[in-house]
């Protein structure tokens, strides 16, 4: 993609774009910003500039299609390196051989890339091997470091780097986007875009069928709760989602607090203006109307306390019981 395709953070494009013209590219960068809102895409989309086989010299934006381009996209240009967390953290045997690598000019093109992916993750003792390669990378290479969590990085970091937050698209931009983007119906954008959170970068990776399948599926539990006059299905209910795989659980969990969000904002306010869930307001407000405030209080306590434990290993299918017998009686 090029940077007249990216959408949203216009500024940021625009000082990259004045980097680009003045061929001042040998620098360390901060992208800032939640995951999945298209930092990667804005580095991948620099460096297509700065390398595009095709650019003209008054221009400052890539063609996308010569084979750098494509390449570059696709990952498998030498001189775009990404590093990656090997396990938790990011470790000095890979900081030592990054310093090492900036200083090989380009083997390529014009200008070599380096990727540094979740960079909050590096190990202290690999982020201080860093800094003098941060502070005057040669002027052949540009380090960008990609964190959703910058105040994790050293002070010294950050020091060293010029930062670019970005932020989320606005929901109306989103929901026009998507539609044009993907051909969705105005429903299934407009639900997109709220579930994203104006994060591009997460538009594919929710399938809407699967989504609404398993929201279904939770509210017909939600409406079993409520009532808790069914047992025997609440047990059999658990005992689906507790022998389900740990991220579909926590899955589960996630989009139970989801929804338990939108039904504790209609309770609360009257008004469904700031749910995600729009498409299904009228049954939410159902829920809200039965499940009362002060209920709604024990559910969202008990779930998260569900999501909590994951973290020491529970045994699942019991937790999920006792929650769900709990929240019935």
């Amino acid at each position: 993609m090029s940077f007249s395709g990216l959408i949203g953070n216009e500024h940021n494009k625009q000082i990259l774009q004045r980097f680009l013209r003045r061929k001042n590219l040998g620098m360390t960068l901060i992208f800032a910003g939640p995951e999945g809102i298209g930092k990667r895409q804005f580095a991948l989309t620099l460096a297509k500039v700065a390398n595009c086989q095709n650019l003209p010299e008054t221009n400052d934006d890539s063609c996308d299609i010569c084979p750098t381009c494509q390449r570059i996209q696709a990952g498998t240009y030498s001189d775009v390196v990404t590093i990656q967390p090997d396990g938790t953290y990011i470790k000095i045997a890979q900081t030592r051989e990054l310093i090492n690598d900036v200083q090989v000019r380009p083997r390529e093109g014009r200008q070599r890339f380096f990727l540094i992916d979740e960079a909050d993750r590096l190990r202290e003792e690999a982020a201080n091997s860093l800094l003098k390669t941060l502070e005057e990378p040669p002027a052949t290479s540009t380090i960008i470091l990609l964190t959703a969590r910058p105040d994790s990085l050293l002070s010294t970091i950050r020091s060293r780097a010029q930062k670019l937050n970005f932020a989320p698209l606005p929901t109306p931009e989103m929901e026009k986007y998507l539609a044009s983007r993907f051909q969705l119906a105005t429903p299934d954008a407009r639900l997109l875009a709220l579930l994203t959170g104006g994060r591009i970068g997460q538009a594919t990776t929710i399938d809407l069928t699967e989504y609404r399948r398993e929201r279904r599926e939770l509210l017909e539990l939600m409406d079993l709760l409520a009532t808790g006059n069914n047992k025997h299905r609440l047990l059999k209910a658990a005992e689906h989602y507790g022998k389900q795989e740990r991220d579909a659980y926590e899955r589960m969990i996630l989009l139970f607090l989801n929804l338990l969000r939108d039904i504790f904002l209609i309770a609360a306010s009257g008004s469904i203006e700031n749910i995600v869930n729009i498409d299904v307001a009228d049954r939410l407000s159902l829920l809200a109307e039965k499940i009362g405030i002060a209920q709604l209080t024990k559910w969202i306590k008990k779930f998260d306390e569900l999501r909590f434990n994951l973290r020491i290993n529970i045994n699942r299918q019991i937790a999920t019981e006792s929650a769900f017998i709990g929240l019935a009686n």
